[in-house]
C-alpha cells in the first residue's frame, strides 16, 4: 500500500476514535475509562424566603461501580447550615460495573433557610472503586427577594 492509503486509513480511524469518545464523554453511550461521572442539581431556585422551604434533588449520571459516595454541604457566611454524606461500605457489596443515574432529594426548611443572604450548595459525588469525582457548586439566596 502507499503511504497515502495508510494516511488516508488512519484519518478514517482517528475520525471515527474521535466520534466514540465525544459521544461517551456526552453520555450518549457509556463506556468504560471514557463516560465521565456528571452531576445535575434540578429543582434548586435562585431565591427562597426567610424560613421558607426549598425541595431539590441530586443526580449522578455515569459509568462505573455500584459502590458510591454523595456529599453535599449548604454553607451561609463560612457556617455550615447542613451536611450530608453517605458512603457505600464496598467490603459488604458485590462490586458491579454499569452505568448508573443515581438521585438524592433533600428537603431544606427553616434550621437551614434561617438567615437572609447568600448560600452556597457544595455537591460531590465519587466513584469509590474507580476513583471518578465529580463536583459543583451551586448559589442561592435567602430573604433577598
Amino acid at each position: 500500500m502507499a503511504l497515502r492509503e495508510y494516511a488516508k486509513y488512519g484519518g478514517i480511524t482517528a475520525a471515527i476514535f474521535a466520534v466514540f469518545v465525544v459521544l461517551a464523554q456526552a453520555q450518549a453511550i457509556s463506556v468504560p475509562f471514557f463516560t465521565p461521572a456528571t452531576i445535575r442539581v434540578n429543582g434548586l431556585g435562585d431565591n427562597y424566603g426567610l424560613n421558607g422551604d426549598a425541595t431539590f434533588t441530586i443526580t449522578a449520571h455515569g459509568y462505573g461501580s455500584n459502590c458510591h459516595a454523595l456529599q453535599v454541604e449548604a454553607v451561609h457566611d463560612g457556617e455550615r447550615k447542613s451536611f450530608y454524606r453517605k458512603a457505600d461500605d464496598c467490603r459488604y457489596m458485590e462490586i458491579t460495573h454499569g452505568p448508573y443515574n443515581f438521585t438524592r432529594s433533600f428537603e431544606y426548611g427553616s434550621e437551614v433557610l434561617s438567615s437572609k443572604g447568600e448560600y452556597k450548595l457544595d455537591v460531590r459525588f465519587e466513584d469509590l472503586v474507580d476513583g471518578r469525582k465529580a463536583s459543583l457548586t451551586r448559589n442561592f439566596s435567602v430573604g433577598t427577594e
